[in-house]
């Protein structure tokens, strides 16, 4: 029986100096990946003030997860978009508090990338943070392979309309919790099984800085880690709605 997803020929991966050439490198790889993109004092500075703000934090999936800030698909999963989008200027400006200059700069790389103008997404949160605590079950089993359409619209998706992920670490798991990516597009259906995979993909690891950019079509997943602190992360999607012109959202 055919795969109900597309396949791409294989996986690879791109290592690029800056992110002004990666989406044309996104047309022949997988994901690219620019190492110490953010600087180390303002990762450090980052992670301070998210680990200190723990008691704003939007807990999710029974506290397996948690952001400074809100993102989308948790609210999806769990049927609280009306909370995400009531609490969206009052979630960005607690982000904003803490991790002062995040959001900007994550738009930021996002318009080096796309090379085309950027704006916030109208009504939406801005980049959040991602604390996965260690124990948890993300750090024992690893995330769910997933696709980040959740928040395309229905028509954006099915003209495969241009759309990409940024993940940013700010504080990387002691050992293992890289992303994982595999050459299988979304068509339409959210699981994959084991059985539908062209192999092992490719595992990206993560320093403190470093920057993925990836198709938001593309199937992937972080990996299990290990160590006594919490994997921290800052994460912006974009999409194409005109020519030349991006929202982003998380």
């Amino acid at each position: 029986m055919p795969s109900p997803w597309r396949t791409l020929a294989r996986v690879a991966v791109a290592e690029a100096k800056s992110l002004h050439s990666a989406r044309a490198l996104l047309a022949k790889h997988t994901a690219v990946v620019v190492r110490g993109a953010l600087a180390s004092a303002d990762c450090a500075r980052w992670a301070s003030g998210v680990l200190g703000s723990k008691d704003e934090w939007t807990e999710d999936f029974d506290g397996d997860q948690a952001c400074l800030g809100r993102a989308f698909y948790t609210h999806l999963e769990t049927d609280r978009t009306a909370l995400y989008f009531a609490d969206a200027a009052a979630s960005d400006a607690r982000v904003e508090r803490h991790a002062p200059g995040l959001q900007d700069r994550m738009r930021g790389l996002i318009e080096e990338a796309v090379g085309g103008r950027v704006v916030a997404r109208s009504g939406w949160c801005g980049a959040g943070v991602h604390v996965f605590p260690s124990g948890a079950t993300v750090a024992s089993q690893g995330g769910v392979r997933h696709f980040d359409t959740e928040g395309l619209a229905e028509e954006h998706v099915t003209r495969r309309a241009p759309a990409v992920s940024l993940v940013a670490m700010l504080v990387p798991a002691a050992r293992g919790g890289g992303l994982r990516i595999w050459p299988v597009l979304y068509a339409g259906r959210d699981c994959v099984d084991d059985s539908d995979l062209p192999g092992d993909g490719a595992l990206i690891a993560y320093g403190a800085g470093d920057v993925v950019l990836f198709d938001s079509y593309s199937l992937h997943r972080i990996e299990r880690f290990d160590g006594d602190g919490p994997r921290v992360s800052a994460t912006l999607h974009g999409a194409e709605v005109d020519a030349g012109l991006w929202e982003t959202w998380f």
